[in-house]
């Protein structure tokens, strides 16, 4: 009987994309809905690593309606995904499928979908298809349901074969191996034209949806450095690729400890932003000769941090003292008799770089040299989202228990036509 409905749900699919393709094609993200966590992209520098792995943990969540243009409503449906280039030219999603079933228990189905972007596959062709010479495949792997809090990862490995695995409060589990390998590309573009970035981001179920949820929790991102697992060296608030979006969640720096930052996740309306590395704050109180520095950001405060004091030497700024920030970000320097000096701050792990000018009229003087994190911002400034790429899930059936455990699928209309389109118009108006 399974099959059957999987049999039908397909013909429909087939017949509608013959009718109207177009109109299964969803590639922006929608108004103010993005997708919402943590992505790495190296601006400055490409990064080859075979792990990546991204963290979620869990300790409420609330999904409303889901929504792609010209379809109706979906409740209680939404998606976790780590998403990467691998060798710059395979789209590689890990995916999780959430179902609400209460406040606290939630039926997961495991889904992988995996893109040639350069043609169709020729060692992979069982269960694959091909629209215009771009080949894809699909994959359901397990079902299961989860109970709240949680501890959730999602990776891939690609040292050997590309495995796709993920883990349950610690419990991990590979459930697909591909006859592929290589290294997962960070930086730079792919060969579509979409920044290879590293994400872990919540989006709506399918197709470009956008969806409605309430979570709160953590994220942390990671990737092989050599033999260390390592926190990206920076992050944005927000997924690069992937089409689908979420709003009334919103993703935050966390600098507990800035040598291993992450992202809180909580209610709130999510914008594009530098998560780390960002300039902390520099307060300044002077008195007499007695300079106060406090260095800060938001609600925290930084300790062991290295505070220089420059002065005035001809046209130049030189360093007269140094010191190191106490337990509540204090340090206090004496002896300054100048009357104009710079307060910097060189920078340090997920901190970037920050100064404060005793006077305005220093400011001609200052050599400012471009940040991460003012490049980064820059970036987010100017970037298009409608690049995105819309995935497809629609095979999946969420309510009711299958009598597989899995189920490989042709995928069709608005999976490949979608993503299809968006690699032809990155190229065409890019």
């Amino acid at each position: 009987m399974f099959m059957y409905y999987v049999s039908v749900s397909i013909l429909l699919l087939l017949a509608l994309s013959l009718i109207s393709p177009l109109e299964l094609v969803t590639t922006a993200q929608t108004g103010i809905s993005f997708p919402v966590g943590i992505s790495f992209f190296s601006l400055f520098s490409t990064y080859y690593t075979p792990y990546v792995m991204g963290v979620m943990n869990l300790s409420s969540l609330q999904i409303g309606r889901s929504y792609i243009s010209g379809q109706p409503f979906e409740y209680g449906n939404a998606s976790l995904q780590l998403n990467a280039m691998l060798n710059g030219t395979y789209w590689a999603q890990d995916v999780m499928l959430f179902h609400e079933i209460n406040n606290r228990t939630f039926q997961v189905y495991m889904v992988i979908n995996f893109w040639n972007l350069t043609g169709p596959f020729v060692s992979l062709v069982q269960n694959t298809t091909t629209f215009d010479g771009l080949g894809v495949y699909c994959y359901q792997g397990p079902t299961f349901n989860i109970t709240l809090p949680v501890s959730l990862s999602l990776f891939m490995n690609s040292s050997q074969h590309l495995q796709f695995g993920y883990s349950i409060n610690g419990v991990k589990r590979v459930y697909l191996t591909l006859p592929f390998h290589g290294l997962f590309k960070l930086g730079g573009l792919s060969v579509n034209g979409l920044p290879n970035d590293l994400e872990m981001v919540w989006g709506g179920p399918d197709g470009g949806s956008v969806v409605d949820m309430i979570a709160q929790g953590s994220e942390e991102l990671y990737f092989l450095q050599g033999n260390n697992l390592t926190i990206v060296p920076s992050a944005l608030s927000v997924g690069l690729d992937t089409a689908e979006s979420a709003y009334g969640v919103a993703s935050s720096t966390n600098l507990e400890n800035i040598k291993k930052p992450f992202a809180d996740i909580n209610r709130g309306v999510n914008t594009p932003s530098v998560l780390w590395p960002v300039p902390p704050n520099i307060n300044v109180t002077q008195v007499n000769s007695t300079v106060h520095v406090k260095l800060y950001y938001g609600n925290y405060t930084f300790s062991g941090q290295e505070v220089e004091i420059k002065v005035l030497k001809g046209l130049n700024l030189v360093t007269l003292s140094r010191g190191v920030t106490n337990s509540s970000g204090e340090v206090t320097f004496t002896n300054v008799t100048q009357s104009f000096y710079e307060v910097y701050f060189p920078g340090n792990y997920s901190l970037s770089q920050s100064y404060a000018l005793s006077s305005p009229q220093l400011n001609h003087l200052i050599n400012v040299t471009t940040s991460t994190f003012d490049s980064l911002v820059h970036f987010l400034e100017t970037y298009n989202f409608k690049k995105a790429l819309s995935s497809d899930f629609n095979h999946i059936k969420y309510h009711g228990e299958t009598s597989v455990n899995y189920l490989l699928l042709e995928v069709i209309g608005g999976l490949t036509a979608g993503i299809l389109i968006s690699a032809f118009l990155v190229r065409k108006y890019t």
